[in-house]
């Protein structure tokens, strides 16, 4: 590496200056480790192995590491044995394959780069043992020749960590947009139906078919502050959500545009849902979550996804400020399927409730205790303890809501009970209601 490549200002400075002497010392030098290279490629490997644990620990992984070693090692060798320039070599084919390996893994960079430092470390440690000990290297010549064997491995090292490096960014990026593609693809297979090879899938997707889902549907409204990483906010707000049902497994989350996202939560069977989850999570980021039943199989991903995808139409229709909603919360189901047209569905709640469905802090108070009575059985007693009142004022609320409504409990109950369910979803609070 005798012509070194050009250089800036800036760049530090150049290798020092060297006579033929001195050259010619570290070319037969370089011959004679030559043979060294296995033993030399096992120290800097058990170095290496010791020093970076995300190198990781699979075979596969570990062999391409080691010859990736030996080919830079053997590498620098020849060009310091020949003078051959780094520009004019040829980077070893296990070093480039090497950094593909770990872009596709999702290994740092920087694990990559940091491998390339020590080893030049551990290198040039084991090539001064050798060349302090060479009894044919005359002693006043021996520093200058180490410091250049330095300076021309510094070379190297320099040129061929910027080269896997780029390589490296490119590969991760071509893999990443392959990867989530084809998971795209994957996921797009399993929603429309049809048979489902759940093996094959789950080696796409990295996550199991088999087991028992929770979908769910992330997004922010058009109206939240903009930010340069939405699917890392809906990432974080969906393994929240993981976290908070005791999830112990991964999810699966793909960005559908910079406003949604769609998820899965494996959930084990002993599983239920409960209202206070949403309560539990941290709505700061703006990012709404709907969630379905949870379900099991591939049937049960595509059904769990169907329902939360309803369930966000019922909460965008409602313009709700809730973190997160349910297929499981009370009366959602029902309400959900009315969300394919809640135009239709408003005019049918106002035809039942009548007076009772417009908007105002009085009627809203009525509307939550009719239902709250309906839901305990039509007990006094039971819905004054629910909503922590005297039982005559749940009497006085109930006896106002039903003369509202203009008819008897009894007769149209069901249907009261629906209308004031999708009420509370589906009718944006406070906006006045055209009659």
């Amino acid at each position: 590496m005798v012509a070194s490549p050009s250089r800036t200002p800036g760049d530090g400075p150049g290798p020092t200056h060297v006579t033929p002497e001195v050259m010619a010392q570290l070319s037969r030098i370089s011959a004679e480790l030559s043979p060294r290279v296995p033993e030399l490629t096992r120290s800097v490997y058990e170095y290496l192995a010791t020093r970076i644990a995300e190198l990781g620990e699979e075979p596969t992984l570990l062999d391409l590491l080691s010859a990736s070693i030996a080919g830079n090692i053997e590498t620098i060798f020849h060009a310091l044995q020949h003078g051959i320039a780094p520009d004019n070599l040829e980077p070893p084919v296990a070093a480039y394959e090497y950094a593909r390996r770990l872009a596709q893994r999702g290994i740092s960079v920087n694990a990559l780069v940091r491998a390339y430092r020590l080893g030049q470390q551990r290198l040039l440690q084991s090539a001064y043992d050798f060349i302090t000990a060479n009894d044919e290297l005359p002693v006043d010549l021996a520093p200058a020749v180490f410091q250049r064997l330095v300076d021309e491995v510094s070379e190297y090292i320099d040129w061929m960590s910027q080269k896997v490096a780029l390589l490296y960014e490119q590969e991760r990026e071509a893999w990443l947009a392959n990867r989530t593609t084809a998971r795209e693809s994957q996921v797009r297979d399993i929603i429309k139906g049809g048979d489902v090879d759940a093996a094959a899938a789950a080696a796409t997707l990295g996550y199991s078919l088999t087991a028992r889902h929770v979908a769910v549907v992330a997004w922010t409204h058009h109206s939240a502050p903009e930010t340069v990483d939405d699917l890392g906010r809906f990432t974080s707000a969906i393994n929240a959500a993981g976290a908070a049902m005791g999830s112990p497994r991964s999810r699966l989350i793909i960005s559908r545009d910079q406003d949604t996202a769609w998820g899965w939560i494996t959930v084990p069977e002993s599983w239920e849902y409960e209202e206070s989850l949403g309560d539990r999570l941290d709505a700061t980021d703006a990012v709404h979550l709907a969630f379905g039943s949870a379900h099991t199989g591939a049937e049960g991903f595509r059904l769990s996804h169907q329902e939360a995808m309803r369930v966000q139409n019922v909460c965008v229709a409602g313009r709700s400020p809730a973190a997160l909603r349910s297929h499981d919360d009370p009366g959602m189901a029902l309400v959900s399927l009315m969300s394919t047209d809640v135009e239709a569905a408003q005019d049918w709640v106002r035809s039942v409730l009548g007076p009772l469905a417009e908007n105002s802090e009085a009627n809203a108070r009525h509307r939550s205790t009719l239902l709250t009575f309906l839901r305990h059985d039509l007990s006094y007693t039971a819905t004054a303890t629910a909503m922590t009142m005297h039982k005559n004022s749940i009497r006085y609320r109930v006896e106002i809501a039903v003369s509202l409504l203009g008819t008897d409990l009894g007769s149209n109950r069901l249907s009261i009970e629906a209308a004031l369910y999708a009420h509370s979803y589906i009718f944006v609070p406070g906006e006045q209601i055209p009659g």
